[in-house]
């Protein structure tokens, strides 16, 4: 699960200044909330990014803006499973991993949502 988790994290980490990984990495020295707090906050980042790169593009969707939103979309994948609620985000985390062109990662999701 830890080594699923942090292949997610990798993943949302692309594009942004805060180190996530090693948040995961770290054996057991960062909190639940900790956790969940900064994966809540990556995730607003790349909202952020993606409604940026759109207006930019003249409100037309481009590939980094679509990428930005997948990351946004795989990060509360990451926060629903930490607070257990993953399941009603399955679907959108697997479109997620396929905009990224991550369809190898698309088994993570879906064992991480069994548990």
């Amino acid at each position: 699960m830890k080594n699923k988790l942090l292949r997610l994290a990798e993943l949302i980490q692309q594009d942004l200044p805060e180190d996530l990984v090693d948040v995961f990495r770290s054996a057991g020295n960062q909190s639940l909330a900790m956790k969940i707090e900064l994966v809540n906050e990556a995730r607003s980042s790349h909202q952020k990014r993606a409604e940026v790169l759109w207006l930019q593009a003249d409100k037309k969707s481009t590939l980094a803006e679509k990428h930005a939103s997948a990351q946004a979309d795989l990060a509360a994948f990451v926060v629903a499973y930490l607070t257990g609620d993953s399941k009603e985000h399955v679907e959108t985390a697997v479109e997620a991993l396929q905009t990224l062109g991550r369809y190898g990662e698309v088994d993570l999701v879906t064992s991480l949502a069994k548990r």
